[in-house]
């Protein structure tokens, strides 16, 4: 007499299929938040990028001395005409203005001697910095 195999999985085999679905479901639920992690961060440096970019060309036409009275300030983003930068409620805009040679800018100098400045600017979300930028005014 033959033995007749009965339809169905045995327990093993449904125990795998069990291991395997939570394996691929663990690996996408990780690759997601990743991905969303690299999301925010990839957004959290356009904004910056973009409140410094406004910043510049915010204080685009100040002079030296309106220049040096913004270094060790602290200010919320604005668009280049001075109102508020829409959705920065939690960014903030750390200045620094140094004096550097007007022949060599890689060289400090009392700000009395020269009319060339660097300037710095960090954008900080939550005391974390975000992204830094400098350039280099000057008038003569």
């Amino acid at each position: 007499m033959k033995k007749r195999r009965k339809n169905g999985f045995t327990l093993i085999e449904v125990a795998i299929a069990v291991v395997l679905i939570v394996m691929v479901g663990t690996s996408a639920i990780v690759a997601l938040r990743v991905g969303m992690s690299t999301i925010s961060g990839t957004q959290n440096s356009a904004v910056a990028a973009s409140a410094i970019r406004e910043f510049r060309e915010f204080t685009f036409h100040e002079s030296i001395d309106d220049m040096d009275l913004r270094n060790g300030t602290t200010m919320t983003p604005v668009l280049g005409d001075g109102s508020p930068m829409p959705n920065t409620d939690d960014i903030s805009l750390k200045i620094s203005v140094q004096a550097v040679s007007d022949y060599n800018p890689s060289e400090v100098v009392d700000p009395a001697t020269s009319r060339t400045r660097v300037v710095t600017v960090t954008a900080m979300r939550n005391e974390q910095e975000l992204m830094e930028a400098l350039w280099l005014i000057a008038e003569h």
